[in-house]
């Protein structure tokens, strides 16, 4: 009696503490059931869900990034989400207004006559957190009261109305510059808005009215 005590005393010591040595006085037959307890499992368990997690949060940034759907109609001040070649950025124009023909003219000479330009004003955010440094700015077209053209095809820059490109250090979610795209129309033509139509927005392109 004394003996069996002992050799269900030894078995549990096995079962605790996971190791698989066969104690005297057992059978080879005996040996694997005691050596297959519960207790080795956990150990690769503890690290497992740190290894699974981290990509999972890694990835999980980008997806919450919604673009703005084509044919997306907006007010001036509101921003809108679109595709770049670096990933997502946040356009929200500020301002369009007439300027001055004559310092228009000044610039570029007789071939300006008749010509009103037109400055389309706009911020650009980094909203995905992505290295977008020194990426030009979306160009953005102007949108007539009558749906129709300008009536005039004008480039360039005119005072401090200037296409910028993203900073250096562009690369930060809510990061932001501003920039300017310059446009000219005929007097008799009135911008009311300006629109993204590049890429897949050709069609459907993302419109801004005051």
């Amino acid at each position: 009696m004394r003996r069996a005590l002992i050799g269900v005393l030894g078995a549990t010591a096995i079962a605790i503490s996971g190791c698989g040595t066969t104690l005297p006085g057992q059978t080879s037959a005996e040996a694997p059931a005691q050596s297959s307890g519960p207790a080795a499992p956990p150990e690769p368990d503890k690290s497992t869900p740190a290894q699974e997690s981290a990509p999972e949060q890694d990835n999980a940034e980008p997806a919450s990034v919604k673009t703005t759907a084509p044919g997306t109609q907006l007010k001036i001040g509101e921003r809108a989400v679109v595709p770049s070649r670096k990933g997502p950025i946040g356009i929200t124009v500020t301002a369009v207004e007439a300027g001055d023909p004559a310092e228009l003219q000044r610039q570029y000479g007789e071939r300006a006559k008749g010509i009103t330009p037109w400055f389309i004003r706009f911020r650009v955010e980094n909203v995905d957190g992505a290295d977008h440094s020194f990426s030009s700015s979306p160009l953005l077209s102007p949108v007539t009261a009558d749906g129709r053209g300008t009536g005039a095809v004008l480039t360039g820059s005119l005072g401090d109305c200037k296409r910028e490109s993203a900073p250096k250090d562009f690369a930060q979610a809510g990061a932001q510059f501003m920039s300017c795209r310059l446009t000219g129309a005929q007097p008799d033509v009135d911008i009311v808005g300006a629109k993204f139509d590049s890429d897949d927005y050709r069609k459907e392109p993302v419109v801004w009215r005051s």
